[in-house]
């Protein structure tokens, strides 16, 4: 029931969003600066709705037993990469406030599905930018911490978690309790969906934060393969 309720209301909200903007286009003329206005809400809409149905199919997916997927030596440098430059460029993101910090000049492979590992970065990237706040300073860090480990990390010095909380950011659909954080939509799946597939893969995923309004910083953690 809380499942089907919360994805509900998810649902609901754009869907009857975008049936008020159109049942208005249909009913009356409307002046064509607001007439565009009311077609960028509905873009935002529709793209809502997409995000949320990608989410959930994702989440019931991880939900269920380990499946067989294709595992090949994945760069995660070079998957990193590619994610900030499309995070930049669908968020419209100015110079230096998306950034990528490589602290490794070896190659740091992991055995995986790449369209999994892909969904961690690109969930972890999200839900930075979205907590940030008015002003977007995200960094994206790869490393390997030992011969056999590598980590993803992705800090943000936006609204922050409460030390209560930090445990429960992983739960499906938790959502960040944090002033600044009120108007933050979303399903409350994507961490979810990191730790599920971090699992998968055999790592593991952990948060950390200061405390409100001091950012916070999530690492996947990884096991380490060569390159061959």
């Amino acid at each position: 029931d809380t499942f089907i309720n919360a994805v509900t209301h998810e649902l609901k909200t754009p869907i009857a969003s975008m049936r008020l903007y159109l049942e208005t286009l249909q009913s009356r003329p409307v002046p064509e600066e607001q007439r565009q206005e009311f077609y960028r809400v509905m873009l935002e809409d529709a793209e809502r709705l997409h995000r949320t149905v990608d989410q959930v199919l994702k989440a019931g997916a991880a939900a269920q037993r380990p499946r067989a997927g294709i595992r090949a030596p994945v760069d995660l440098a070079a998957l990193a990469r590619e994610c900030v430059d499309k995070a930049v460029a669908s968020h419209h993101l100015g110079e230096g406030a998306l950034a990528l910090e490589v602290h490794d000049d070896t190659p740091m492979m992991v055995k995986g599905d790449i369209d999994e590992l892909r969904t961690v970065l690109i969930n972890l990237i999200d839900n930075a930018l979205k907590y940030s706040g008015e002003t977007v300073r995200v960094t994206v860090g790869v490393a390997a911490p030992s011969p056999d480990a590598v980590w993803l990390r992705v800090q943000d010095r936006g609204v922050g978690i409460s030390k209560k909380h930090l445990k429960r950011v992983f739960n499906r659909f938790y959502r960040v309790q944090a002033r600044g954080a009120t108007r933050v939509k979303g399903s409350g799946l994507g961490l979810y969906i990191v730790r599920s597939i971090a699992r998968s893969h055999g790592g593991r995923v952990f948060a950390a934060s200061e405390g409100e309004g001091r950012g916070a910083t999530f690492t996947v953690e990884l096991p380490r393969v060569t390159a061959s």
